[in-house]
C-alpha cells in the first residue's frame, strides 16, 4: 500500500470505530435496561396493597424471616396515601379498584406452593377489565417504636411494586425499596436522608410513602 493511502485509510478506520461505539452505547446492556414504560396514553389500574405471607402468593422472591406483619388498617391508609402520590405526581389516568374486590387466594394465609400468583393477578385484572395492572405489596413491616424525637426501635419497612400487562399476560418492571432508619452517628451514608426528614424519625408508613415516590420514576409513570 502506498504512503498516500494511508491517511485515508485511517480516516475509514476512524469512521468506523466511530459508528462501533455509538452503536454500543445505543445498545443496551441487558434487558432490564430496555425501557418497558407504558405510555401517557394507557390509563393503569391500580390493586390495593396486599402482604404475601406464604410463597405461594408471592409474584416472585420470597418471603423474609422473620417477616413484619403489617396491620390491616396500615394497609388501607398505604392505599390512600399512594392514590395520592400517584394523582398528584403524575400526569395519568388511574383506576383505583376497591379493596373489597381482593379474591381470598391472594390475602388468605396458606402454606404450600411456590412463587407463582401472577396467573392469578392477571385473572383479577381481566375481571376488572384492566389492561395495565399495578401491584403494590408490602413484604416486610416494623413500625416505629418510640416517636419522632427518638426511639427504642426504628422503623423498618419493604415495599414492592409490579406492573403487569394484563392483556399479554406479562409481567413487567418491579421497584424494590426497603428501608430501616438509622441515626446519622450510625451511618454517614444517610446523611441527605437525614437532612431531608429534619432529624425526625420516621414511622413505617412514611417509608413507605418514600417507596411510591421511588416506584413512581422506577415504573415511569
Amino acid at each position: 500500500m502506498t504512503k498516500r493511502h494511508l491517511p485515508r485509510l485511517s480516516i475509514l478506520l476512524a469512521g468506523v470505530l466511530l459508528l462501533t461505539l455509538a452503536a454500543c452505547a445505543r445498545q443496551p446492556g441487558s434487558t432490564a435496561d430496555v425501557p418497558r414504560h407504558v405510555s401517557q396514553g394507557h390509563r393503569i389500574s391500580v390493586a390495593p396493597f396486599t402482604q404475601p405471607l406464604h410463597p405461594g402468593q408471592l409474584i416472585v422472591g420470597q418471603i423474609p424471616e422473620p417477616q413484619g406483619r403489617i396491620p390491616h388498617d396500615a394497609l388501607v391508609a398505604l392505599d390512600r396515601e399512594l392514590r395520592e402520590v400517584l394523582i398528584t405526581g403524575t400526569n395519568r389516568q388511574y383506576t383505583f379498584i376497591p379493596r373489597q374486590n381482593l379474591p381470598a387466594d391472594l390475602t388468605n394465609a396458606h402454606s404450600t406452593g411456590q412463587p407463582g400468583a401472577l396467573p392469578r393477578w392477571v385473572a383479577y385484572g381481566r375481571q376488572h377489565g384492566a389492561q395495565y395492572l399495578l401491584i403494590p405489596q408490602v413484604l416486610d413491616w416494623h413500625e416505629r417504636e418510640g416517636s419522632s424525637a427518638g426511639v427504642t426501635q426504628s422503623a423498618h419497612v419493604r415495599v414492592e411494586f409490579f406492573l403487569v400487562n394484563v392483556a399479554g399476560g406479562e409481567l413487567g418492571p418491579r421497584s424494590i425499596f426497603e428501608e430501616k432508619q438509622v441515626g446519622l452517628t450510625e451511618n454517614l451514608l444517610t446523611v441527605g436522608e437525614f437532612f431531608k426528614r429534619k432529624g425526625a424519625w420516621v414511622s413505617a408508613q412514611e417509608l413507605a410513602v418514600d417507596g411510591m415516590k421511588k416506584a413512581v420514576k422506577d415504573l415511569g409513570l
